[in-house]
């Protein structure tokens, strides 16, 4: 399975001896629905000169469009992901070796595209050519800190775990664990004949909570490729508020913001002049009306105190497309924040502004 993140350009090289343009073409699609028969976008080039024939193409922004990634549904036992958030996208090479227009087919490769990025320093069209890709910034053998309650969430934060198909017999274990490593609940998925994109639950009420945490373990047949550990965690002063957002591969993460919070509103007008209704005028009119309102509500939330591996969650959040706050739609106003170290910082706290994405007047037309 080859993953490609299509925030980041990734490219299509055709570069044949002796020829005189190429061709692409891309067929996307989404999971259930019937691979295309024509396809979406024919790309097209000729050579810059016989002596340097290689053509480039970028096909992020193609690829792009098929992915709308809205809000996530938050669950209580595994559960596939939305079909909108990742795609299929199947590329091929031509070449035009003799006359401009007269293409031969070099090969094809089908790619599965999510909307995540790739960093400067991977490179050149990196991409990750594995049988499963876990969506999730979450550090290993660290602790996250959540907070679910049945009387205000359905279900509880999850992790995506992308599968694919493969020619190998394997199997994948879901291991929730006590504190002390024995085992609570225990989910085995057989290699699928299709790739899939899942959520597993991070948190669940049903299961025992213990004050050290429970220990979350993804395993390959028996070896453990992801290891990381949640904590339940009451808040009685405060009101938590979940933030949801894609992070750099294109899978939901959740921040629990656990403490105290700023409301802040704002209100911006048009203002125009009046002519007088009469020669002797109305006094109580005024002589100028306000029109075009817009409310704006921003709120200022803060961790609590975190580790020092947060910084990874914080740089995903502040780089995210979609965020949403207690699945409500917000942007970040919080641009810049400093990455702190339990070195330097001893506490750490994040505090970040936050403005729902609407306006509080509904001008919806």
């Amino acid at each position: 399975m080859k993953t490609i993140f299509i925030r980041s350009p990734y490219f299509i090289e055709v570069n044949e001896t002796d020829q005189l343009g190429s061709k692409v073409e891309l067929f996307i699609w989404n999971k259930y629905e019937f691979e295309p028969d024509a396809p979406n976008y024919t790309l097209s080039k000729k050579s810059p000169s016989p002596t340097q024939p290689k053509n480039i193409y970028n096909i992020s922004n193609y690829v792009k469009e098929y992915i709308d990634i809205i809000n996530p549904v938050l669950i209580t036992s595994i559960d596939e992901e939305n079909i909108n958030n990742w795609c299929y996208v199947k590329v091929k090479r031509y070449t035009s070796p003799e006359i401009i227009g007269e293409y031969n087919l070099i090969d094809e490769t089908t790619y599965v595209a999510l909307n995540g990025y790739t960093n400067y320093l991977d490179g050149y069209n990196n991409l990750i050519d594995a049988d499963q890709v876990i969506l999730t910034s979450l550090q290993q053998n660290k602790k996250h800190k959540y907070y679910t309650s049945s009387e205000r969430y359905s279900g509880g934060p999850y992790i995506n775990f992308l599968i694919g198909i493969s020619d190998n017999e394997y199997k994948y274990t879901i291991s929730v664990l006590s504190g002390s490593g024995s085992a609570i609940t225990t989910t085995i998925i057989n290699r699928p004949e299709e790739e899939f994109l899942i959520k597993i639950p991070a948190t669940n009420l049903s299961i025992p909570r213990f004050a050290n945490g429970n220990i979350f373990e993804i395993l390959k047949d028996d070896v453990v490729i992801f290891k990381t550990i949640f904590i339940l965690e009451c808040e009685t002063k405060y009101e938590p508020l979940l933030c949801s957002y894609i992070n750099r591969l294109g899978g939901w993460d959740f921040i629990t913001f656990f403490k105290a919070r700023t409301e802040s509103w704002e209100v911006k007008n048009k203002e125009y002049q009046l002519l007088p209704n009469d020669l002797d005028y109305n006094t109580f009119r005024g002589e100028s009306k306000t029109f075009n309102y817009e409310a704006k509500q921003t709120v200022k939330i803060n961790t609590g105190w975190v580790d020092e591996h947060y910084s990874e969650l914080i740089k995903d959040l502040m780089t995210s497309e979609t965020i949403l706050l207690d699945n409500k739609p917000v942007k970040l106003k919080t641009m810049t924040t400093d990455l702190k170290t339990s070195l330097q910082d001893k506490m750490i706290n994040y505090q970040i502004d936050f403005e729902y994405n609407y306006n509080q007047i509904n001008n919806v037309i």
